[in-house]
């Protein structure tokens, strides 16, 4: 298919001078910053046909980059049916140079963008000649065999929707596949807005996007009031120093042995001699009952006394540290 350089004058309609009063009237309702942005992009997409219609091939990138500009106002061109109209065509004379270039893919993809924007409407393509309109025919007829899906935006707050920058109901209804600018804007005070970029691949498929995407944040949890412990057991004090119960033990077990040691003696003679037979070498017998008898008696309680002791604050000490001491003692006579 050739295309003929006589193809590439880019047509001027009456929508230029409606685009004026147009315009004027949406970037009057914007921020001073935003208005002027848009409308040097606007004007820039102009400039960029112009020198897309003398040299193609040197321009097209250049149309290709600003109509990328404009089409990011997407609030703007919502409200601006002028200038919507003006990248449509933009996107008709891409297509026309690429095939002028001999680029098929790249006019397919523009011819294909300006196809699922318009859904069923028809561009006025006639006036860029019946070849290029026989062109459009045919990637109409390419898109309809592909098959259809749609868009269904499910809005949490009060929301308008755009689709490629054209006003759109939350459900899209049959859309062409490709890929589709959506934003979505809150009506409420809130100001908020999202932008997403839905591919729909598969005929019949219905593609839901969600909106706000991250729901309010919820209210903290109130912090827990403290909770008032119960004041621990004091730890057992031992009633002795380990020393000190030690101590009493031995002492008590000294006095023990020297109790039974004295009373092992009562009654017999000093050296050894027996009292008996040996009499006139005896003239006096130990006498220790009383004292020994006493002996083994203090001795025998203070060496309890301290081994009580002393076993009890192992024992308990033991169990507080996690363990616990065991103490045995052996008293022989």
């Amino acid at each position: 298919m050739i295309f003929g350089s006589a193809l590439l004058t880019m047509p001027r309609t009456s929508h230029a001078e409606g685009l004026e009063d147009d315009l004027a009237a949406t970037v009057a309702a914007q921020d001073g910053d935003d208005a002027e942005a848009y409308a040097v992009a606007r004007d820039a997409v102009d400039k960029a046909n112009l020198a897309v219609n003398k040299d193609p091939e040197s321009n097209v990138a250049d149309l290709q980059a600003r109509l990328a500009e404009l089409e990011g106002f997407e609030a703007q061109l919502a409200e601006d049916p002028a200038t919507r109209e003006l990248v449509e065509l933009s996107r008709l004379n891409l297509a026309r140079a690429y095939l002028v270039m001999e680029d098929i893919e790249q006019a397919e993809a523009a011819m294909d963008q300006v196809l699922r924007v318009a859904r069923e409407r028809r561009p006025d393509v006639d006036q860029f000649g019946p070849t290029f309109a026989a062109y459009y025919d045919a990637r109409r007829e390419a898109l309809d065999g592909l098959g259809r899906a749609e868009i269904a935006v499910e809005c949490g707050v009060p929301c308008e929707v755009t689709i490629d920058a054209v006003p759109s109901a939350p459900q899209s209804g049959p859309l062409y596949l490709g890929t589709y600018r959506v934003w979505i804007r809150a009506k409420d005070d809130s100001a908020l807005e999202e932008r997403h970029t839905v591919a729909l691949d598969q005929p019949g498929e219905v593609v839901s996007v969600t909106f706000p995407t991250v729901g309010p944040e919820p209210e903290p949890e109130p912090e827990p009031e403290p909770v008032e412990l119960a004041p621990a057991a004091p730890g057992w004090k031992r009633v002795l120093p380990r020393w000190a119960s030690a101590t009493l033990a031995v002492v008590g077990v000294g006095g023990l042995a020297a109790g039974a040691a004295m009373l092992s003696l009562d009654g017999t003679c000093p050296g050894g001699f027996d009292p008996v037979r040996q009499a006139q070498d005896c003239p006096e017998l130990y006498e220790s009952t009383n004292v020994g008898g006493a002996l083994v008696g203090v001795g025998a309680a203070v060496a309890a006394t301290g081994g009580v002791i002393l076993i009890v604050d192992e024992v308990r000490v033991g169990k507080q540290s996690g363990r616990q001491a065991t103490l045995t003692w052996t008293v022989r006579f």
